[in-house]
């Protein structure tokens, strides 16, 4: 797996590295061309040295390779992936090179041109296919056919061809080279991309996907005002005396044990975990009430399945309201994403002012949600701070007629 990775990450960077240079030569060849051209514009064709001609098709149907490649690549952008049209580009450039140094050695002997394009094949072309070593041999042979058909031979024909196997010798070095350096490249960007999907997991841990992001980009967090956010505190009934007979790292299993069930349904809801303070939770909906109030009957169930296989009698107080608010991150250091104004504070007031195994909330919940749950009204009672209010338990889900009022005296119970 980590090999096929590796060559597809290969064959994309080889493709956008060839297109690069195509483009450049694509841009330097005319002008080259026209300058070493230029003192044969006088000449009369038949004058001209041996080779000239070819030298002008290669000229020519050079610049339509390096052209046709960034075209393919422009129009055909699924070529940057296709190991096929890498290998054929790769393929095109050695034969073009090929073709410049037998014209070059036939007319001045000069096989820089060559070697300026096998060193492209070898360095930018730089895939893990064995294709290219057998195109370096095919060459050198070619060169040695064009050096004996010229009629070199002996140590005249050795001494033409010590070049071409110098440079064939450094590009198999060279490809070599490139293929481990891109290696190594490869590992260390998969280290860094690991690194930053822990340090990111963390993140997104601790803080909402959209506060982490803003704050990946701008090095802090605006304070964003919700007009309408549901809060929801919930609190184990009971578990300071609880926990008195416990050790601590007892007491730290069970709340983590506790906690952690409560965190796959705020995850299962898509809602926004706070914090936990003791033995409290708390949980906030930018626009899903309606899955915050299942969320509370779901947190008293898990209690209920969680009681059963401990053989404990926890129960959970849990109370709910809906209005403005402000979120947002204090400070530099350690900074925690936080909620704040009345409603939160009604809402940690319903909490306290409601009975264990129940869910506790407000007017506004009630007037919200009545479509998605059942409700049994609560005498109004004294909130610290706002008065008489009314208030509401949260039944759930909404039921016909009949089976409402069997769910109204399990609370009635429940409450008395």
């Amino acid at each position: 797996m980590a090999q096929r990775s590796l060559q597809k990450w290969l064959i994309h960077k080889s493709w956008a590295q060839g297109v690069y240079y195509c483009k450049a030569v694509a841009w330097l060849l005319p002008p080259a061309a026209l300058a070493a051209d230029a003192p044969y514009f006088n000449i009369a064709p038949q004058h001209w040295p041996t080779g000239l001609t070819g030298l002008l098709a290669w000229q020519f149907t050079a610049e339509l390779f390096f052209i046709a490649v960034v075209l393919a690549n422009r129009f055909l952008p699924r070529l940057s992936g296709s190991e096929a049209a890498l290998n054929a580009a790769c393929a095109g450039a050695m034969l073009l090179a090929t073709w410049v140094g037998v014209v070059h050695g036939s007319l001045w002997g000069d096989l820089s041109i060559y070697a300026a394009g096998a060193t492209f094949v070898a360095a930018v072309m730089c895939t893990p296919s064995p294709v290219r070593r057998p195109m370096y041999l095919v060459s050198f042979g070619v060169l040695g056919l064009a050096a004996a058909l010229r009629g070199q031979a002996g140590l005249e024909l050795l001494a033409a061809l010590v070049n071409p196997f110098c440079i064939l010798v450094l590009c198999m070095a060279l490809d070599k080279l490139m293929l481990a350096r891109n290696a190594e490249l490869y590992a260390e960007m998969q280290r860094a991309e690991d690194e930053c999907a822990r340090a990111d997991k963390v993140l997104y841990n601790v803080l909402p996907a959209s506060i982490a992001d803003e704050l990946k980009r701008e090095d802090k967090v605006n304070a964003v005002k919700f007009d309408n956010m549901g809060v929801l505190f919930a609190d184990i009934a009971g578990f300071t005396s609880f926990s008195r007979s416990l050790p601590p790292d007892t007491l730290v299993l069970v709340l983590n044990q506790i906690f952690s069930a409560f965190d796959g349904l705020v995850e299962k809801y898509a809602l926004e975990k706070i914090k936990t303070i003791g033995d409290a939770y708390m949980v906030v909906a930018h626009h899903r009430l309606d899955s915050l109030g299942q969320l509370a009957l779901d947190m008293s169930e898990a209690m209920r399945r969680y009681n059963a296989a401990n053989g404990t009698q926890l129960a959970m107080r849990i109370g709910m309201h809906v209005g403005p608010t402000v979120a947002g991150v204090l400070g530099v250091k350690r900074f925690l994403y936080d909620v704040w104004g009345d409603t939160v504070n009604v809402a940690s007031r319903m909490e306290a002012s409601g009975e264990p195994g129940a869910v506790h909330v407000s007017e506004a919940v009630y007037l919200q949600t009545r479509q998605h749950f059942d409700f049994a009204a609560r005498e109004p009672i004294e909130i610290k701070g706002r008065g008489r209010m009314a208030t509401y338990w949260l039944l759930g889900p909404a039921l016909d007629v009949g089976l409402k009022a069997g769910r109204r005296d399990t609370v009635q119970t429940l409450v008395t």
